[in-house]
C-alpha cells in the first residue's frame, strides 16, 4: 500500500505541477510558484499539495488565494488527464522549507566568516 501511495504522490506532483505552471505562465498566479511535494492520506481520499513561491510575501498570499480558487478546476483537469477511479480531494499548503534552508545557509556563512577571522 505504501508503494501505491508513493506512486500516486509522484503522479499527482507531476500533473499538478504541469497544470500550475501553465496557470502561472498565463499570469493567473502571484509569484514564481513550484509544487514541491504531495502527501496523500493512507485511505487515498485526501492530499496536501505543498508549494513554494519565489517573490514577496504579497506574491505568496496572492498565489495561495489563487491556488485555492483554482482547486476545483485543477481537480477537474486531473480527472480528465488521469485514469483513476477517484482523485483525492486536495488542499494547497505553503512550503517554507526553501526559506528555512536559506536562513541556515546564511548562518553557516556567518560562522565561516567568524572562523576565518578568528584564525
Amino acid at each position: 500500500m505504501i508503494d501505491r501511495i508513493k506512486r500516486l504522490e509522484t503522479l499527482l506532483l507531476e500533473e499538478i505541477n504541469t497544470l500550475v505552471t501553465k496557470k502561472a505562465a498565463n499570469g493567473d498566479l502571484g509569484g514564481f510558484v513550484t509544487i514541491t511535494a504531495v502527501r496523500v492520506s493512507k485511505d487515498l481520499t485526501a492530499a496536501k499539495v505543498f508549494f513554494s513561491v519565489f517573490g514577496s510575501p504579497e506574491d505568496r498570499q496572492k498565489t495561495q488565494e489563487s491556488l485555492s480558487l483554482l482547486r476545483k478546476e485543477i481537480g477537474a483537469q486531473l480527472r480528465g488527464r488521469l485514469h483513476l477511479k477517484r482523485i483525492p480531494s486536495f488542499t494547497f499548503e505553503y512550503d517554507d522549507t526553501p526559506e528555512k534552508a536559506s536562513r541556515v545557509e546564511a548562518i553557516f556563512q556567518v560562522i565561516e566568516k567568524e572562523h576565518e577571522n578568528g584564525k
